[in-house]
């Protein structure tokens, strides 16, 4: 505390000797630049009067969107006296402090200390005196802010330089935190190809998106069906930007992860039924219309449940489920795969059946819808 006060000592001592000539008063505001700022912070100012008298003033407050233009707070303070010298002054020196909002509270609770939602803003100050020295002028001084919270969002899935299976794989991410101070939160995405020679920052810089979406209100998009298919072989970049309403907030990193070439694949004969098996078989079998498959009913039971997956590789997400009845011993199975909607072609899927043993029998596929 004893060296903040020298230093605010010596810094008082240089500007005193600079508008000495002048007879000013400096206003100096002491925000910081970035990061999370309280209501109380913003009366955080150094006076520095080089007048041989006192004087009777307010400080007045505006803070202003950078983004909109628009003034959003404004603040008034109680009446101080200036002396000649340095005056250091917080929200305690300058009670009763009145606040008016225009749209929205900034704050985000009701208190003095509340904190401040995020954003790009200018904060204004003005001195307005009270004596009848007409001759003093009225002090402005305006500093740009940048709230921002206090973690950025994460990336979770897929992992930073990992490989998928799928062609149109699941995208996650953790929201910035705390998530109150963004309280019109939004994401937009972007999805880039990585070309050759640049890493993930470098795409995500240069290259045009292979998808963006501009308007997702939760932490997880699934890759649609109707966007192009993510090409096997292929370096892929991509990143989240999170926004309160139009205004921007904050970025994650950007992460690269490479989309798996099919290790084994198995085109069948269109009257072909290949069987189902114990544990995930590195075979991935093409399937153009129908899926068809043989299960060999070893526990006899009556009724089966078939479910499908989207297949990810340690990731499944369940398409659909259906109850088909069996007989004893081989069963050969056809499923309409063609022409409904939540097939998606090119995407790598999984048959799964369990038996009243709680055995698991499963086949990958790989649904290609001609066109």
């Amino acid at each position: 505390m004893r060296s903040l006060n020298i230093c605010v000592f010596i810094f008082g001592v240089i500007f005193l000797t600079t508008i000495a000539a002048s007879g000013q008063i400096l206003i100096n505001p002491q925000l910081p630049a970035a990061g999370l700022l309280h209501k109380n912070q913003l009366w955080n100012i150094l006076l520095i009067s080089n007048y041989n008298y006192s004087i009777s003033a307010q400080v007045q407050m505006t803070m202003i969107d950078m983004h909109s233009g628009q003034k959003i707070l404004t603040g008034i303070s109680g009446p101080i006296t200036i002396a000649k010298g340095v005056k250091q002054l917080k929200e305690s020196d300058l009670e009763p402090v009145q606040y008016s909002y225009s749209g929205s509270n900034i704050s985000l609770t009701g208190n003095a200390a509340g904190m401040l939602i995020t954003g790009k803003y200018m904060v204004c100050y003005t001195l307005i005196t009270t004596d009848n020295k007409t001759e003093l002028p009225v002090l402005k001084e305006c500093v740009p802010v940048e709230i921002e919270p206090l973690a950025p969002p994460q990336l979770i899935t897929p992992a930073d330089t990992s490989w998928v299976e799928s062609h149109y794989p699941s995208f996650t991410w953790l929201p910035p935190s705390p998530a109150a101070m963004v309280p019109q939160l939004h994401y937009e995405i972007l999805l880039v190809e990585i070309k050759k020679g640049q890493n993930a920052y470098d795409a995500i810089q240069k290259n045009t998106p292979v998808y963006m979406d501009r308007y997702l209100s939760t932490a997880f998009l699934l890759y649609p069906s109707s966007a192009q298919s993510l090409e096997p072989g292929k370096h892929y970049a991509w990143q989240v930007i999170a926004r309160n309403g139009e205004a921007y907030a904050q970025k994650t990193e950007a992460w690269s992860f490479k989309v798996k070439t099919d290790s084994t694949i198995i085109e069948i004969d269109a009257n072909a039924y290949p069987k189902l098996g114990r544990g995930y078989d590195a075979h991935s079998y093409i399937c153009r219309g129908n899926m068809k498959f043989e299960y060999n009913n070893e526990t006899g039971d009556s009724l089966v449940k078939v479910a499908v997956y989207e297949w990810q590789g340690e990731q499944k997400m369940e398409v659909e489920s259906r109850e088909i009845r069996m007989k004893p011993g081989q069963n050969f199975i056809e499923m309409e795969t063609d022409g409904i909607g939540k097939y998606k072609s090119g995407q790598q899927y999984l048959i799964e059946v369990i038996n009243n043993r709680k055995e698991t029998w499963n086949l990958k596929f790989k649904y290609v819808r001609d066109e």
